[in-house]
């Protein structure tokens, strides 16, 4: 299978590395020319606990001969994702595209940019970071779990295949029949700890020690748990609230994602993850109050000019 990986940021060279070390021919995609030189000129460490090692893959400014590829993996942040997905349409690719962001409306924007193409959607709980732009860090391994959005397309056969060679690569890698339940259960997740701790600067265990963030961050999923029930979702634990304390536990020592962006001044994805969960709120005629004020509270923090 010859897979193109788009967006050589955290995830992207995590999956990279991971896959490099199966028959899988794989190619990184980039839209920065500078950093795709140095990719290619320097190599990628991946760092982690149980390994630490060089790789190189061909690394592309834009994808390149599309009709050799057999999958695309966008690894974009989701703000990205729309312009992404039709760049890869324009470029002329047809095949399957897998998501495995973080948020809501990912596959639906792959859809609508890439109207010849499966879509498959899921989720990944591999944690990553960068220490440099060509050196990332594996911070915690986690299950992945993804599914074709429309049912058969991609077939079975091709599902089968990546479901191989994603467990060949050394993932704990599985099929599900309904990837929408996996991305909003992965969005009460985020929803509940990445902006409390951008907001208040804290690790993620952090949310845990202060009374008055643990019952916010509990309102969060609840607020959440009520749009996925009425949208028709099932939710994919009984206790979704105690579900995002554990992984604040298990996490404890992490910064998240939104913490970093906001400390780099990066844009954020709290309109995909709280800023989704009051829009599809309110499309169905629930109200989400403590979504709505931590997303305007992020969106004022990235506003907000830099304090020397």
């Amino acid at each position: 299978m010859n897979i193109a990986v788009v967006g050589p940021g955290a995830i992207g060279l995590l999956l990279a590395g991971y896959l490099q070390k199966t028959g899988a021919s794989v190619t990184l995609v980039d839209e920065i020319p500078d950093r795709a030189d140095l990719l290619n000129r320097e190599g990628i460490r991946w760092q982690g606990e149980a390994a630490d090692f060089r790789y190189r893959v061909p690394v592309t400014v834009g994808l390149q001969d599309p009709g050799n590829v057999d999958l695309v993996i966008l690894c974009v942040k989701a703000y990205h994702t729309e312009s992404a997905a039709l760049g890869l349409s324009r470029a002329g690719y047809r095949g399957p595209v897998m998501t495995l962001q973080n948020g809501v409306g990912n596959a639906e924007l792959i859809a609508r940019s890439c109207p010849s193409s499966a879509v498959i959607a899921g989720i990944t709980s591999e944690g990553a970071n960068l220490a440099a732009e060509n050196h990332v860090r594996h911070a915690g391994s986690g299950k992945t779990s993804f599914g074709p959005i429309e049912y058969g397309n991609p077939g079975d056969r091709f599902l089968d295949e990546l479901l191989t060679i994603m467990r060949q690569a050394g993932l704990d890698a599985e099929l599900s029949g309904d990837p929408q339940s996996l991305i909003w259960g992965k969005v009460l997740v985020n929803a509940g700890i990445n902006p409390l701790t951008a907001i208040l600067s804290v690790r993620n265990g952090k949310l845990l020690e202060i009374d008055q963030a643990r019952a916010l961050m509990a309102d969060l999923v609840r607020e959440g748990c009520e749009v996925v029930r009425r949208k028709g979702h099932r939710l994919m634990c009984e206790d979704p609230v105690s579900r995002v304390e554990e992984v604040c536990r298990l996490t404890a020592e992490n910064y998240s994602s939104m913490y970093s962006d906001i400390i780099n001044r990066r844009p954020t994805e709290i309109d995909f993850i709280n800023g989704a969960i009051v829009r599809e709120g309110a499309a169905i005629g629930v109200t989400c109050p403590r979504n709505d004020a931590v997303t305007k509270i992020i969106h004022a923090l990235q506003a907000a000019p830099r304090v020397s």
